[in-house]
């Protein structure tokens, strides 16, 4: 399968450049330190993983990167946009997206590393962070730019590739499509009523098709 992202010229889950709130972006002056970016990023991501997003306050960030907070406000502005940054930095590889032309296989395969990823402590953490988005508006826009936007753009692209293949019909409505794919993940990590289980992705797929073509 090849991969939607960087190098395939075409839009995916890790071309988000644009969306990041500093520490992607070059600028003026003294470059950056990538070793002390990183250090921040998997402190950070450490301090999700041990105690989620009350663990990782500005502080305990710094501490464990061995910098000072001055350091990390450079290129952050908030503890919740480091905290998202650092959870794609860790999280990203495993709930990667791919276009091998097959739309039923590449569904369920993207389906299935979600469900997997969301099952573990990768989904508890995402949980908080949709949560945390709620009344941090500065944690809900890198929210969108590092995930919600990536994955729907090409999202996008896998099924208008299916529509100009005359696989699914020429009207069918791209948006509500994704919501309907995806949207009952993040409905079942959230409120809890029903377990992410193993038939999940298959099913969710088969629906999908079954109304698109």
């Amino acid at each position: 399968m090849v991969p939607v992202g960087p190098g395939s010229g075409r839009p995916g889950l890790d071309q988000t450049g644009a969306g990041r709130s500093g520490p992607g972006r070059s600028g003026p002056g003294r470059p950056r330190s990538e070793r002390a970016r990183l250090a921040i990023l998997d402190a950070a991501a450490d301090l999700l993983i041990e105690g989620g997003l009350a663990a990782a306050t500005m502080e305990a960030i710094a501490a464990r990167a061995g910098v000072s907070k001055v350091t990390i406000y450079k290129w952050w502005p908030s503890r919740g946009a480091v905290a998202v940054d650092a959870y794609f930095h860790r999280y990203r590889p495993e709930m990667g997206m791919f276009d091998s032309g097959d739309l039923a296989r590449d569904l369920t395969a993207q389906i299935t590393l979600m469900v997997d990823a969301f099952r573990g402590r990768a989904g508890a953490i995402m949980a908080e962070l949709i949560g945390a988005a709620q009344t941090d508006a500065v944690l809900a826009d890198q929210l969108r730019a590092l995930w919600i936007k990536p994955r729907r753009d090409a999202g996008t692209i896998l099924i208008q590739g299916a529509v100009d293949r005359g696989e699914l019909r020429p009207d069918l409505d791209i948006q509500i499509a994704l919501d309907q794919l995806f949207g009952p993940l993040y409905f079942r990590l959230l409120v809890r009523h029903l377990p992410l289980g193993d038939p999940m992705p298959a099913a969710l797929v088969r629906a999908f098709l079954d109304g698109a073509r």
